[in-house]
């Protein structure tokens, strides 16, 4: 359904009401499904089934989206939730999950299910630093959950290659100042994080060559990780690639290492999207900003996948793995990362590997 809410309102409840004998499908997304007339509309219907695709979009429980899911689904008959990452950032993404699809399952107070299965700490308790009961967890995922393994898809291999690059004298000591200190000088001005979370942001864009200092201007300290990316780009000759970044200016970075390199390159973020051109055969590069190339978007036009920049986000990780690696891909999958030595990107990869396997204890570990 396209148009405005009340339009798809509408037009849904004219297909419910129609006469025919057929079955009467309505497809909604969660932005539209929350608000009226639509939301009442459609708890007024009685739905025979409700299918929550991507159901893990509705993982926090104060989201607007993911309590109006729970409402609704009180008001239906059936439902079924289809995801590829049921916790894109871990356990604690399971509760709202299940609220809507069997609330039977874990109860309906997201407090209580963080005290029988999470470990808090820090200020006011408010910290999940460790999991417990993974047992009883994992048995009462697998009450109502059925899970098809990559396998069934016959897919080809993918290979995970890391290639590392050492930051330059001079980046390594603004780096090292940052990490340190949470400041640093550049001659175009100072770099200050007012707090940790700050710091890690500063140090991630560092390692990507640029960073901002307190007058918003961006400057460049370091060319180390463009240059891994320019030799990758010239070993992969004119084979179509995708390239994931996390920054604005990453993205930047790739469409100038490109045209030194006289290559063409599209992009496909939150202000540009030339992923269709891209497919349809137009530009060698797709530069990709990782939220906005996960859900929906289909990358098998390429077999080789560099990731240039990632955060801490498990969840937009694992989508943007299964862009490239998924039906339609005809070709063994490579995903090279590139990485700066003993900085953060080290620590993103280790603690996104460390989220995997909990992750992967949780489904499929020994009862």
């Amino acid at each position: 359904l396209k148009g405005s809410v009340t339009k798809r309102a509408k037009r849904a409840k004219e297909v419910l009401k129609s006469p025919q004998d057929f079955i009467k499908v309505i497809r909604v997304n969660y932005e539209a499904a929350w608000r009226d007339p639509m939301a009442t509309m459609l708890k007024q219907e009685k739905l025979d089934l409700v299918v929550f695709d991507e159901i893990h979009r509705i993982k926090s429980p104060s989201g607007r989206s993911s309590r109006y899911c729970a409402q609704l689904a009180k008001t239906c008959k059936r439902k079924i939730g289809l995801t590829g990452t049921i916790m894109p950032h871990g356990p604690m993404d399971i509760y709202a999950q299940f609220r809507a699809l069997n609330p039977m399952v874990f109860g309906t107070s997201f407090a209580q299910f963080k005290i029988n299965y999470a470990v808090m700490s820090g200020y006011q308790n408010y910290q999940v630093v460790s999991f417990k009961n993974e047992k009883e967890l994992r048995s009462k995922i697998r009450q109502i959950t059925y899970e098809v393994g990559a396998e069934v898809l016959d897919l080809p291999k993918a290979i995970h290659m890391f290639k590392e690059c050492q930051l330059g004298a001079a980046a390594q000591k603004i780096y090292d100042n940052m990490e340190s200190d949470f400041y640093s000088e550049v001659e175009e001005g100072n770099i200050t994080a007012q707090n940790a979370l700050v710091k890690l942001l500063r140090l991630r864009q560092m390692v990507g060559g640029y960073a901002p200092t307190d007058e918003g201007e961006y400057v460049k300290i370091d060319n180390s990780k463009s240059a891994l990316l320019k030799e990758t780009l010239e070993d992969l000759g004119s084979e179509p690639v995708v390239v994931f970044c996390q920054f604005r200016q990453d993205i930047k970075t790739v469409h100038d290492v490109c045209a030194e390199l006289e290559i063409e390159s599209r992009e496909l973020s939150g202000r540009v999207k030339e992923h269709d051109e891209w497919s349809a055969g137009s530009g060698q590069v797709l530069a990709v900003q990782i939220q906005a190339g996960g859900v929906g978007i289909d990358l098998t036009r390429t077999r080789y996948c560099i990731y240039y920049s990632l955060s801490f986000n498990l969840g937009d990780y694992l989508q943007s793995l299964a862009r490239v690696h998924r039906p339609g891909q005809n070709h063994n999958v490579r995903y090279i990362h590139l990485l700066a030595s003993e900085t953060i990107d080290i620590r993103v990869h280790k603690a996104l590997q460390k989220r995997q396997n909990i992750i992967e204890e949780i489904l499929h570990g020994d009862m």
